[in-house]
């Protein structure tokens, strides 16, 4: 049985990613620095106990202490993180996972390569929506295509899907900020929370959903016309189920665009109350889109894949790749060296 340190083990997408894994067998370490918050979740699974710590404090002397097999990052936030828990995990053999979507951690991920493959150490960062999940329906999407055109993602969530202190202070970090695009075969600077826009989520068999989406920064806007034949112009936008929550936040933003407030960040903890007031309006319904444009002997075409999360599961779908990426690591198909979770 291997174990695993779970960070924010038992928050809104680490308590979920949690369950599986013990149910998958895993000795799992449901950690934070929350105690009672720990003990609860660790009663309730098999083989699963509590643990006390901080990912911004001593991490070295909690992993020399308990020798996990693996660690998952699932508690952030990482816009603006540095990588300590990354250096820690590799000086202490352990590999690592996180669900992180901040743009300059993920993508700046590779200057550990060397140094983690020295110690025979994983690590993989992304492990989420983005940029795992969509790297794997872009890569998809262009099979048949000589050349990808351009590349469009959304993700739509449901008000019901809490949102942790982390989320929220990753969301606020890009509001009213620059955002760097590829876009008409060059960078453009455009503005986080901004480029609005209707979009349809629609499966054969289910209702159909239509909800407001805005500008996000995300690891995609670089990988994607680095990675992918054509240099596709890339566009992720995100949103919330109400259309005044987002357009609130779009008004917010120009502040922030033109100079008179640094950054929305610090009014995360006036957010989570006030979606936590509304939590039980609206549906239990989140949605993610992807849509690739490109050239395929000599003709357009277009693919595009839809996923609708019915019941309040729309949070299991941020954990999904990191849970995968588990189960390859402990049958040891993943290689040592630091790399992001698209491909």
């Amino acid at each position: 049985m291997k174990s695993v340190i779970v960070l924010g083990g038992y928050g809104g997408f680490g308590a979920r990613l949690s369950k599986r894994l013990a149910a998958d067998g895993w000795a799992v370490l449901v950690a934070g620095r929350n105690a009672a918050a720990a003990e609860r979740l660790a009663a309730e699974l098999p083989n699963a106990q509590p643990l006390v710590v901080d990912r911004n404090g001593d991490l070295r002397s909690a992993l020399q202490a308990v020798r996990p097999f693996l660690l998952i990052d699932a508690a952030g936030p990482f816009q603006g993180s540095g990588y300590q828990v990354v250096e820690a995990c590799i000086a202490c053999g352990v590999h690592y996972i996180d669900l992180a979507d901040a743009r300059d951690f993920v993508c700046g991920i590779g200057r550990l390569d060397e140094v983690a493959k020295a110690a025979g150490v994983a690590v993989v960062s992304g492990g989420s929506s983005v940029p795992a999940l969509s790297g794997a329906v872009i890569a998809e999407l262009s099979r048949g295509m000589e050349e990808i055109c351009s590349v469009e993602t959304s993700i739509s969530a449901s008000n019901r899907a809490t949102a942790g202190a982390s989320v929220a202070a990753a969301i606020l970090s890009y509001v009213g900020k620059p955002v760097r695009l590829w876009h008409g075969r060059r960078w453009r600077q455009e503005t986080g929370w901004h480029r609005l826009h209707v979009q349809d989520y629609r499966v054969p068999g289910r209702v159909p959903i239509r909800r407001l989406v805005a500008l996000a920064d995300v690891p995609d806007h670089d990988i994607v016309p680095s990675a992918v034949p054509g240099k596709p112009a890339t566009t992720f936008r995100a949103g919330p189920e109400f259309a005044f929550q987002l357009l609130t936040l779009w008004l917010l933003s120009w502040p922030v665009r033109w100079g008179w407030v640094r950054s929305l960040s610090p009014f995360a903890r006036w957010l989570l109350p006030l979606q936590k007031l509304s939590a039980r309006l609206g549906t239990d319904r989140s949605a993610m889109a992807i849509e690739v444009k490109g050239i395929s002997e000599g003709e357009p075409v277009v693919g595009r894949w839809t996923l609708i999360a019915e019941n309040g599961d729309g949070p299991e779908i941020s954990t999904i790749a990191a849970h995968v990426l588990a189960n390859a690591l402990a049958a040891g198909r993943l290689a040592p060296g630091a790399r992001h979770a698209a491909g």
